[in-house]
């Protein structure tokens, strides 16, 4: 599997992020507190977490910079098969 790109919107200290992967390496880097582990947890929560989440690991999700609910779409691909997966965390609506 390959994560070709990720965007974040209304996620923590993220109100909208794009990051494209390059096909062999991408870094990611940025002084403290700038969002890098926040991105890795979206992209994990993105892939991994059910859309109706609620209780802690929803507010934990929630943007200290913006209305909304989260966003995540994560585009990944396997073999020659491109797939997306857009997850909008809005509590027990999902």
């Amino acid at each position: 599997m390959h994560l070709r790109s990720v965007t974040v919107k209304n996620y923590r200290v993220h109100r909208e992020l794009k990051v494209t992967f390059h096909r062999s390496l991408t870094l990611i880097s940025g002084p403290n507190e700038a969002g890098k582990s926040t991105l890795a947890e979206a992209i994990h929560r993105g892939l991994f977490l059910r859309s109706k989440v609620t209780g802690d690991a929803w507010n934990a999700m929630q943007s200290s910079l913006a209305d909304g609910y989260p966003e995540i779409e994560v585009d990944f691909q396997k073999d020659s098969e491109v797939y997306r997966v857009y997850k909008k965390f809005s509590g027990t609506n999902g």
